[in-house]
């Protein structure tokens, strides 16, 4: 019996100690570890939509959320109809445009389309809200609404 309490408290004390944080060194540098590439910007693909007795340009682009949004760099005009297409290939994951008031969990597998008003312009950065492990880090973006037209 003095045998099994040990040995468990061997292994709690395992535990215990692999789950610390560490300070490896004493200096804190501030630096920046590493710039996030945000590749070519994606115009996306106009496509056509009916609304009411009209026909409206819809400014459309095909994501997949992995490790990372790709592609991560959508510009648009201001007043675009855009239209996401999100696949969350790997694990649930999700997307935040606060600005936008979008805040989506992506299932697994399983595609979601978004569909919002670009009418406020800049320069906007979208996010996962779902932890995912450590590459979580890595999905993120950015939404460009122009106030003029881009080819």
């Amino acid at each position: 019996m003095k045998k099994i309490a040990m040995i468990v408290c061997i292994f709690v004390l395992f535990l215990f100690v692999g789950c610390q944080s560490r300070i490896v060194g004493n200096d804190v540098t501030g630096e920046v570890v590493s710039s996030v590439d945000y590749g070519a910007p994606d115009y996306g693909i106009e496509k056509q939509k009916r609304q009411g007795n009209e026909f409206v340009t819809v400014k459309e682009f095909h994501i997949i959320a992995e490790d990372q949004y790709r592609p991560n760099y959508l510009v648009v005009n201001q007043g675009d109809v855009v239209r996401l297409v999100i696949y969350a290939s790997t694990h649930n994951n999700g997307i935040v445009i606060p600005e936008y008031g979008i805040n989506e969990f992506l299932e697994e597998d399983n595609y979601k389309t978004i569909e919002f008003i670009a009418d406020i312009p800049g320069m906007f950065s979208f996010y996962s809200n779902v932890y995912v492990g450590p590459e979580t880090k890595y999905m993120n973006g950015k939404l460009v609404v122009v106030e003029e037209a881009v080819e």
